[in-house]
């Protein structure tokens, strides 16, 4: 705009100067003879005539560019109420660089526009433990010439926001100018969070409910199959004590505190719980609940009875599951304190006993069910 208004200044300048010198030549003609010749006064005629007709030109040049100046500023003034008035954030990005944005998206990241005009990437609102998953948006925006995803921007105040972005080129797919429009998803997704929160898990002790215990043990046994690795669960009783009770949910602290990282810890029954352990055998997971006893031995009247079964011996996790279940049940007929292993390549099951004074047995004893 810059550039035509300069063009236009000097056209209506030289239509000045020609109206002042044609004024000029009439003049001069004019004064020179009292009693000029017809071509002559033909002349200052034409010279007037001509003074008026770029004098008249040099006026409506000047009236249509500020009328045409009035109308684009208007254009622009309404364009940007328009975009700043939109719900969404809008940002557009020419070889790297923000030129421009709007209202909205300023106030999405708690950001001055002057703080975000003339950035390149990566930009101040990318997280960095994010910063691969949108460079990697970003790679398919430019390749495509659009893409739509979720990704996490970062506020002025630390806060992470969840966002949905709506890239486009402004020029085609080779284009290396794009027009981004944002909207903050925040609150739904952590509605939508909480909604597969409660979904999954138990209301009253904060455990993974059955089904959550199913689908973590789904994941868990397709990793264990990929990898070859171990996996175990082991089905927990807690002598009887009521899980809803003010003791019961006690001990259910307890046990989450004991559980370690990587492993899952759910409410499958009204009394029962199960447990999830990742790399770990049979042996191994009868270990870890001798380990969890020797801790619920503290408590007064506070027994510990367990199921145990690994994925080699039942072959997938729904099998894993029901044997350590049923582990468990043979567990509780055996006596309080005791811990079943299905055994493994047999149907048996192999109870042993743990310790019921907080000492270790140094006979521990092994029997049939």
């Amino acid at each position: 705009m810059t550039s035509r208004r300069a063009k236009r200044t000097k056209e209506e300048l030289l239509l000045l100067g020609v109206s002042v010198g044609a004024a000029g030549v009439a003049v001069s003609v004019l004064l020179r003879d009292a009693h000029p010749s017809p071509a002559l006064r033909w002349a200052a005629l034409a010279a007037v005539g001509l003074s008026l007709v770029a004098g008249f030109a040099f006026w409506f040049a000047g009236a249509a560019r500020r009328a045409v100046v009035e109308a684009v500023r208007a254009e622009k003034e309404a364009t940007r109420a328009l975009l700043s008035a939109l719900p969404e954030g809008l940002l557009v990005v020419d070889g790297g660089r923000v030129v421009s944005v709007n209202r909205r998206f300023c106030e999405l990241l708690g950001l001055r526009r002057g703080e975000l005009v003339g950035t390149t990437a990566p930009y101040r609102f990318w997280p960095p433990e994010h910063r691969h998953e949108i460079e990697r948006w970003h790679a398919v925006l430019a390749e495509r010439g659009s893409n739509t995803g979720s990704l996490v921007f970062l506020t002025r105040g630390g806060r992470r926001a969840r966002v949905v972005v709506a890239g486009s080129a402004l020029g085609g797919s080779r284009d290396t100018r794009f027009v981004l429009v944002v909207r903050d998803v925040s609150d739904s997704y952590r509605q939508r969070k909480r909604l597969a929160e409660l979904a999954t898990h138990d209301p009253v002790t904060a455990l993974l409910n059955e089904r959550g215990f199913e689908g973590r043990l789904r994941d868990a046994t397709r990793r264990a199959i990929a990898g070859g690795s171990e996996l175990s669960v082991a089905c927990l009783d807690l002598g009887g004590l009521a899980l809803e009770s003010p003791e019961g949910l006690v001990a259910i602290d307890r046990l989450r505190k004991l559980v370690r990282a990587g492993e899952d810890l759910g409410r499958i029954g009204d009394d029962a719980l199960a447990w999830i352990l990742p790399d770990t055998t049979a042996e191994a997971a009868a270990g870890a609940v001798e380990r969890i006893r020797r801790e619920f031995v503290e408590e007064p009247g506070t027994t510990l009875a367990a199921g145990v079964c690994d994925l080699a011996e039942a072959g997938d996790g729904l099998a894993l599951y029901v044997l350590a279940e049923r582990a468990l049940v043979a567990a509780r007929r055996h006596g309080p304190g005791s811990t079943v292993l299905h055994a493994a390549g047999s149907q048996a099951l192999v109870a042993l006993d743990g310790p019921q004074d907080g000492r270790e047995d140094e006979q521990t004893r092994v029997m049939h069910a």
